[in-house]
């Protein structure tokens, strides 16, 4: 998770298929969230944007969130396709680059947690605070004139 406060512990861990199930989601992922709201957040009014993974509309998923009454975009509420208005995407494509500086390549799955776990402390919170302080005006623009205006 990241906001315009902080960006939450990662979890990372290798999978044998192409993602995540739910309860992985559910067991590893979303007890960082709460302690990234409860640390950065508590009291404060937000909304919890997930994206469109099928783990994090998995049904055990939606019955923590609503458990642990943290507010979220409802799948039927989340636009698909619209990567320019989620700052996350953003701020993947910033740890990438710094993962993959120059050419670098791991030779193993260990070396390249080791190097996400490095890099992501290396992102500047003042980038992260500056998309997630856009993310209300752009999502005005695209809900007044469609996602295209804010390409």
């Amino acid at each position: 998770a990241i906001s315009s406060r902080a960006i939450s512990a990662l979890h990372i861990e290798t999978t044998k298929g192409s993602a995540i199930n739910g309860d992985v989601y559910v067991k590893k992922c979303l007890p960082k969230l709460l302690a990234f709201i409860n640390k950065h957040h508590q009291g404060d009014k937000y909304l919890f944007w997930p994206d469109l993974a099928s783990s994090h509309y998995a049904k055990k998923a939606m019955e923590w969130l609503d458990e642990h009454n943290i507010p979220f975009v409802h799948r039927a509420a989340n636009p698909p396709n619209v990567p320019q208005a989620r700052p996350i995407e953003d701020f993947w494509s910033i740890l990438a680059d710094k993962v993959y500086n120059g050419g670098w390549e791991a030779t193993n799955s260990q070396q390249l947690v080791n190097r996400i776990k490095r890099k992501v402390k290396q992102v500047d919170l003042k980038v992260v605070q500056t998309m997630m302080n856009g993310v209300r005006s752009k999502l005005r623009k695209i809900e007044d004139c469609g996602p295209f205006k804010i390409l």
